[in-house]
């Protein structure tokens, strides 16, 4: 397979019911990265990280964000089609298909997110997206092939409004746009940088038991 994985799988008995929780981590990071950010929807699931296939810095990458000679949907498109096809093998080898599928990401894994949600609506049950940004070529497919309310994705989105890299208005224009193609979009800021803030673990759990859990 194109990437390298790890599954975690709980102690208790394995059901349908049980969901996945896939982890994207962001440049020269690792599928080890994400790892102790999972306890946020339980111990009862079964992990699945997976890393970038590009040695990157003392990590890994999905893609390289260069995009002079290449456009946005000839360096990402490829990725999101590959990460989707390459989950789904995985899921029908392990016997998973039915069951809840979760993915948290951050920054590169968080711009692959937001591209599943897109290209596949409805194909994750929960999504977490830490500090990404929306490439154009996504707005454009939403606009040809989404309607109103049609993800029912639930979707955690968070920015720091000290982040370098994709300022607060990206964020914020993420979960603008999200909340026209779906129902359930929760927004944060952060008084952070380009990191996943200490208090986000926190929300996204309280998001995630009022949001899926007693509902």
């Amino acid at each position: 397979m194109k990437y390298k994985y790890e599954m975690v799988y709980p102690k208790i008995e394995v059901t349908d019911k049980t969901p996945i929780v896939m982890t994207l981590h962001g440049m020269g990071s690792s599928y080890l990265d994400l790892r102790p950010l999972v306890s946020v929807f339980g111990e009862n699931v079964i992990e699945l990280h997976v890393q970038g296939d590009i040695n990157y810095g003392s990590g890994y990458a999905y893609f390289i964000p260069e995009f002079i000679n290449k456009t946005e949907i000839a360096v990402i498109g490829s990725v999101i089609t590959d990460i989707h096809n390459q989950v789904e093998t995985i899921l029908k080898q392990e016997r998973l298909q039915d069951n809840p599928l979760f993915s948290l990401g951050f920054s590169q894994g968080a711009i692959i997110n937001t591209g599943l949600s897109i290209f596949y609506p409805n194909w994750l049950d929960v999504v977490v997206i830490l500090s990404a940004r929306l490439p154009e070529f996504y707005v454009v497919e939403a606009r040809k092939n989404l309607i109103e309310e049609q993800i029912s994705t639930k979707i955690f989105i968070s920015q720091g409004k000290k982040d370098p890299l994709f300022v607060p208005a990206t964020g914020r224009e993420i979960a603008s746009f999200f909340k026209k193609y779906a129902d359930n979009v929760e927004y944060h800021e952060y008084p952070s940088g380009h990191t996943v803030d200490h208090n986000a673990p926190q929300d996204i759990f309280e998001w995630f038991n009022e949001s899926y859990i007693t509902r």
